[in-house]
């Protein structure tokens, strides 16, 4: 956690004020398998649900001075990962994940209200947008496999949506043509509040020439 910190400093030194410097933190649920295991946590939502709600309460509050450390040393938004949440379906989202997703955001708010607040969830969160659009995000980073016209329908249209571009069949192994034709039907889909991005973190075998396209197509497309 220290070295984030510290690398935050150096980008407000070094770029602050010219570049937005995002900050980044474990969601509850990611942060609990981390601490627990995966596979132990899955298990726990059945077997000991108790356990479990203590662990994502924990993690929250583990979550949220370290968000508002980052603010402090001079980020502009603030990311937060719950890659595990694809793993669960609605009522147990809506149990146990979502007020304390919505805790941590909601306190960030209140802390600091200009920060901006940016959600990533790997992977088919489909069955979960309906839940996710009551959490305060400012922006929800979908990826690939999420049906984009599902999640427009519940994220209305002032919501920002980021991403879901493919990240394998398109920007690994497609071509610059694709990754440009992909990044239009999200746009075309999204609408106006809508960020060019790929789903999810990127391979590092990725083409520079697909990199290059998607930024293109941003660039090309700003303002509308």
């Amino acid at each position: 956690m220290h070295d984030r910190i510290t690398g935050i400093e150096a980008m407000v030194r070094e770029v602050g004020g010219y570049r937005s410097i995002v900050g980044w933190i474990e969601g509850p649920l990611a942060l609990a398998q981390e601490l627990r295991g995966l596979n132990h946590m899955m298990m726990d939502f059945l077997d000991n649900p108790g356990f479990a709600e203590d662990l994502l309460d924990f993690s929250a509050d583990v979550s949220i001075p370290y968000a508002l450390a980052q603010i402090e040393a001079g980020v502009d938004t603030i990311g937060m990962s719950d890659a595990a949440a694809s793993l669960i379906g609605p009522e147990l989202y809506r149990q146990f994940l979502l007020p304390r997703q919505k805790r941590v955001l909601q306190t960030i708010k209140e802390k600091s209200p200009a920060t901006i607040t940016r959600l990533h969830m790997c992977g088919q969160t489909g069955p979960l947008i309906e839940a996710m659009a009551e959490l305060p995000a400012d922006i929800f980073e979908l990826d690939f496999p999420v049906d984009l016209t599902l999640a427009r329908r519940y994220l209305s249209a002032d919501r920002v949506i980021s991403g879901n571009v493919s990240t394998i069949s398109t920007l690994l192994t497609g071509t610059p043509e694709d990754v440009y034709a992909e990044a239009a039907r999200c746009h075309q889909i999204a609408g106006s509040s809508h960020i060019v991005n790929s789903g999810c973190e990127t391979s590092p075998m990725t083409p520079p020439e697909n990199l290059h396209a998607l930024v293109r197509y941003a660039r090309e497309h700003q303002g509308y």
